[in-house]
C-alpha cells in the first residue's frame, strides 16, 4: 500500500511540477492552481468545487473546470477521473488536447507504458493541429524507448524538433535524446543484399547526382534542400550528412540555435526536392522536409 501512495504522489507532483501544457483562461481557476502550488491544496480544491457546482456542464467553462480539478486533485484516482471526463465527454474542447497529455504524463511516471502509448497516439491521431505536439513528443521520446520501440520514439521526436523551433530549452531537450536514433533503417538495409538490390541502390543514386547537377544547371539557383536532420552534436550531424551523401546527395551543415542542421541536395522545384525527402526518409527514416535554399 505505501508503494502505490508513493507512486500516486509522484503522479501528482509530476503534474503540478511539470511544465504547463497550458495555462488556465479563467482568472478564478488560475487562483486555484496557485494556491494547490503554495501548499493551500484544501482551500483550492473547495474553490474549485464551488465553480463546478456553480456552473451548467453545457457552460464552455465546465470542461476547464474539471480540468483544472485534475490539476489541484489529491489523489492519482480523482485524478485520472476528472482527466478522463475531459479528454472523453469534452473531446470537442479546448481542453480536450491537455487533459491527454496529462494521461500520457501520469501513465508514464507510473510506468504503465502501455497506457501512455495509446493516449499519445490518440492525441496525434484526434488533435493533429494541437500546439502541443512537440511537448508530446518529449513524453513519446521517453515513453517509447523504455518500451524498446526506438523507430517510434525517433519519429515522435524529429516531428517534435520540427515543432519546437521557437522554444529553445525544448528544442534541445528533444534533440538530446534525438542523438539515440539512429538514421539508417536496418530492416530496409538488412533486406538488400542481392546483388540486384545493390545495383538498382547504385542506378538510384547516380540518377540523384544527375538530378541535383541538373537542378543547379538550369540557368537559375537551386532554391529547396532537404533538412534530414537536426541534431545537438557536431559529430552526430557529421554522420547524417556522411549517411546522406551515400544515397547521392551534397550536403551542408548549419548551425542555428544550438542545432546542426543537416541540409541535403540543391533543387530547382518543390517538388524534386520533396522527391528526394521522400526518398530520403525511405532509406534513413527521421521526417526529412523541405526547406527553402540558397
Amino acid at each position: 500500500m505505501r508503494a502505490l501512495a508513493t507512486v500516486a504522489a509522484a503522479a501528482g507532483a509530476l503534474l503540478l511540477l511539470a511544465s504547463p501544457a497550458r495555462g488556465q483562461t479563467d482568472p478564478r481557476l488560475a487562483d486555484a492552481v496557485r494556491m494547490a502550488q503554495e501548499g493551500q491544496s484544501d482551500s483550492a480544491r473547495v474553490h474549485v468545487r464551488q465553480l463546478l457546482d456553480a456552473t451548467s456542464p453545457g457552460d464552455t467553462l465546465y470542461p476547464q473546470i474539471l480540468y483544472t480539478q485534475a490539476m489541484v486533485a489529491d489523489n492519482a484516482g480523482d485524478m485520472r477521473r476528472q482527466l478522463q471526463r475531459v479528454a472523453v465527454e469534452y473531446s470537442s474542447s479546448t481542453w480536450a488536447d491537455d487533459a491527454l497529455l496529462r494521461l500520457v504524463q501520469m501513465d508514464y511516471a507510473t510506468r504503465n507504458f502501455d497506457g501512455a502509448a495509446h493516449n499519445l497516439e490518440k492525441l496525434r491521431l484526434d488533435y493533429p493541429a494541437t500546439s502541443l505536439l512537440a511537448q508530446a513528443a518529449y513524453w513519446a521520446g521517453r515513453t517509447y524507448f523504455d518500451m524498446n520501440n526506438p523507430s517510434q520514439a525517433c519519429r515522435w521526436l524529429a516531428d517534435g524538433m520540427a515543432q519546437s523551433r521557437n522554444d529553445v530549452e525544448l528544442q534541445n531537450q528533444l534533440s538530446y535524446m534525438f542523438q539515440r536514433c539512429d538514421l539508417r533503417n536496418d530492416s530496409t538495409v538488412a533486406s538488400q543484399t542481392s546483388a540486384d538490390s545493390a545495383k538498382a541502390d547504385s542506378s538510384k543514386a547516380d540518377s540523384a547526382r544527375a538530378d541535383s547537377a541538373k537542378a543547379r544547371g538550369r540557368g537559375g539557383r537551386a532554391v529547396f534542400q532537404v533538412q534530414v536532420a537536426a541534431i545537438a552534436t557536431a559529430s552526430g550531424a557529421e554522420d547524417a550528412a556522411r549517411k546522406a551523401r551515400g544515397l547521392g546527395y551534397k550536403t551542408v551543415t548549419v548551425k542555428e540555435k544550438g542545432l546542426y542542421k543537416v541540409r541535403a541536395g540543391g533543387f530547382a522545384t518543390r517538388a524534386e526536392a520533396q522527391a528526394a525527402a521522400a526518398r530520403i526518409k525511405a532509406k534513413l527514416g527521421g521526417s526529412p522536409f523541405v526547406v527553402a535554399g540558397s
